[in-house]
């Protein structure tokens, strides 16, 4: 292309166009700046804090250029740090020590770059074209660390510089960051300096010399690490032998209409990936329908049927109806709250008018923005960081504003009655979403979820979705235990100190007893060895398996009767990878050991089967755990499900039914339960 001398001058004069400032509002930094000095640079040499795979979806059709000619982008990135990380750089002992942490980081930056998931053809096309770029030296890699190892940072430098083939060169500053976020949707603002202009030349060259400084590692309070080899070699093992295709302006279009299969309810789209038919899922419709009326409460659907889609659904029809300005998006756990953003970043992206995706959570901080601009913007934010929210609203605002509570339940929590009563009332739209909203033993919990997000207006429970296909069959197994001795001395011991704590005038309420009593039965001496026993028997059950045990010294002995089977199996306890989780979703792994990091919101279809060695007295934890499994799986049309449970033996002067029995009484009533749709 460079060497038509007409296609230069014209490309010479686009560039020549181009404004001293951009400002995202005012201008579409992706459309007007970045694309059009992609499609005519010679080298573009970029220094950012972070970056992410999705970037690609902002170059669209510049990134073809990439793969066919000798253009070359320089990229010097900062891995995010979470606080763990920044502690142990902080306490490593030696620059060694830190060296190997930095290049973890590094690793773990380009690790979720290629494990994005891959919700249509375009991020998938996308991807490989990453992987293609580096593995073919069309894009160049380095990481950046500051030196400050009393507060480790970001490396927030964010300088870039493109060099023409006709010999100008354009550098920028500003903040926007490389990254689909930092193009398209965050607000943004970039001071661009440009070689041909009188008294921009010199900032230019300082520009650029600040660069090259740095990707020289001669930056004073900066580490510069090299693409690993680990790296390289797992970038060459995504990347394809030839030349992916790269018409992703193409793709995209595909992707958009391949995701509205069936147009109903006022033009509402069901993207069901796999596409059940409308009568099958017509509870969603109805569901959507009923809120709509409304504009708050609570749907009580069970694990599995669709909460999260009908959600964003609702979403689509008020997005459409224009009825909202932004949206507050909160649960529970890091786990969750990525699933989260991962759902509904594809929705935002293909609006008519995009809305950007902002995080407050684990090491993301984006609260701010969002209070300050919450136009177009969907906030993903942990419920225990809701109150600091609240209070940089204008209550003027939230009539605009819906706020989405997943896994509503936990909203009735002590803590949280007393940091957000009467806050929910202002917003336009309120939806709770929980299998099991009631709290059980906590009347006050329920009564304020009810108070503060409305009534329950729409069920669909565990029996009506295995009769309509939605959630597979399943076989229920119990396992009976005894209390041994040992159980019964620490019974004892539960109720000695009801008693001492009586004598103190600090009585133990209902809940403690029970509470304290339940970890002796979920903890019973005798589980481990019937397990390893009914696992002589039958060891196909640690197939695509979760287990539930209470607590991490509990599930020692589980591992040892596994590792007799199987070494593919792991653990995923709170201080665990959660590549762990990610490696089971994936079939890497056959069985998963966890205590209560899963139980809720995590979609895993090929899961199988669940033990459940710890299972508690109220239904909503035993709902959402046997959940995990009885979702359908499309490339597993057959599948059906199983349960392993284990049932304390009745004792004697037992007259009522424990609750191991009662739990037993139902799932073996449900797990009759079949088809007939």
């Amino acid at each position: 292309m460079h060497n038509n001398s007409d296609e230069i001058l014209i490309s010479k004069d686009f560039i020549r166009s181009l404004a001293s400032h951009y400002r995202s509002g005012e201008s579409n930094l992706g459309k007007e700046f970045f694309s059009p000095c992609l499609r005519h640079c010679l080298e573009y040499q970029r220094a950012v804090g972070y970056f992410s795979s999705k970037a690609l979806l902002a170059w669209l059709d510049v990134l073809p250029r990439f793969s066919e000619e000798s253009v070359k982008i320089y990229l010097l990135i900062s891995p995010e740090l979470s606080s763990g990380d920044r502690i142990a750089l902080q306490n490593a002992l030696n620059e060694q020590e830190r060296q190997k942490l930095r290049k973890l980081s590094a690793e773990s930056l380009i690790e979720e770059l290629l494990n994005e998931p891959i919700v249509s053809d375009y991020i998938e096309r996308s991807i490989q074209l990453f992987a293609w770029m580096v593995a073919n030296d069309h894009l160049v890699l380095q990481f950046a660390f500051p030196e400050h190892v009393e507060k480790p940072g970001i490396f927030h430098e964010k300088i870039g510089i493109f060099r023409f083939p006709w010999g100008d060169k354009v550098a920028f500053t500003g903040s926007a960051n490389e990254s689909e976020n930092g193009y398209e949707r965050n607000y943004e603002s970039i001071d661009v300096y440009r070689s041909w202009i009188s008294g921009d030349e010199e900032r230019v060259r300082i520009k650029q010399e600040q660069f090259e400084e740095a990707w020289a590692a001669k930056a004073v309070g900066l580490k510069v690490l090299p693409l690993s080899l680990e790296s390289a070699a797992l970038i060459r093992s995504k990347a394809p032998d030839k030349k992916p295709s790269v018409d992703l302006e193409c793709d995209l279009k595909k992707s958009i209409a391949k995701d509205k299969p069936n147009t109903y309810l006022n033009g509402l789209t069901n993207s069901q990936q796999d596409k059940r038919d409308k009568v099958q899922w017509r509870h969603q419709d109805e569901a959507i329908a009923a809120f709509l009326k409304i504009r708050h409460g609570v749907l009580e659907m069970a694990t599995g049927t669709g909460k999260t889609r009908t959600a964003i659904n609702i979403l689509s029809v008020l997005d459409q109806n224009n009825e909202i300005d932004g949206i507050v998006i909160s649960t529970e756990g890091t786990d969750l709250l990525d699933q989260w953003r991962k759902e509904i970043e594809p929705w935002a992206i293909k609006r008519l008018r995009p809305y950007r995706v902002l995080r407050h959570y684990d090491k993301h901080h984006e609260l701010g923005e969002f209070a300050l601009n919450h136009n177009r913007a969907i906030l993903v934010i942990s419920r225990e960081q809701l109150a600091s929210l609240f209070n940089r609203l204008d209550s003027s605002f939230k009539e605009r504003l819906i706020i989405i509570h997943d896994e509503v339940h936990g909203l009735g929590s002590p803590s949280l009655r007393t940091k957000l009563a009467g806050e929910h009332q202002a917003f336009g739209y309120r939806l709770g979403l929980s299998a099991t909203p009631e709290r059980e033993y906590d009347q006050e919990g329920t009564k304020f979820i009810f108070e503060e997000i409305g009534d329950v207006f729409f069920q669909f429970g565990l029996k009506e979705a295995i009769e309509r296909g939605i959630l597979c069959e399943f076989d229920y197994v119990p396992l009976t235990y005894p209390v041994t001795e040992g159980d019964r001395q620490r019974l004892q011991q539960v109720y000695a100190k009801r008693s001492a704590r009586q004598r103190e005038g600090r009585p133990m309420t209902k809940q403690e007893l029970w509470t304290e009593l339940a970890r002796v039965y979920k903890t019973a001496e005798k589980k481990p060895e019937i397990f390893a026993e009914y696992l002589s028997l039958n060891p196909q059950v640690i197939k695509s398996t979760i287990i539930f045990v209470e607590d991490k010294a509990y599930g020692e002995p589980i591992l040892e009767a596994l590792d007799s089977y199987t070494h593919r199996y792991r653990t995923y306890y709170a201080e665990d990878d959660r590549r762990n989780l990610v490696d089971f979703s994936r079939g890497s792994i056959d069985c998963l050991i966890t205590c209560h990091r899963i139980s809720q919101g995590i979609d895993i279809r090929n899961l199988q089967n669940v033990i459940l060695f710890s299972s508690s007295r109220a239904r909503l934890e035993t709902i959402q755990r046997i959940g995990r499994c009885l979702r359908t799986d499309p490339s597993f049309p057959e599948k059906r499900a199983m349960i392993v449970d284990f049932v304390r033996s009745k004792e004697d002067e037992d007259n009522e039914l424990n609750a191991d029995e009662a739990r037993c009484i139902w799932l073996s009533a449900l797990s009759q339960t079949r088809r007939i749709e």
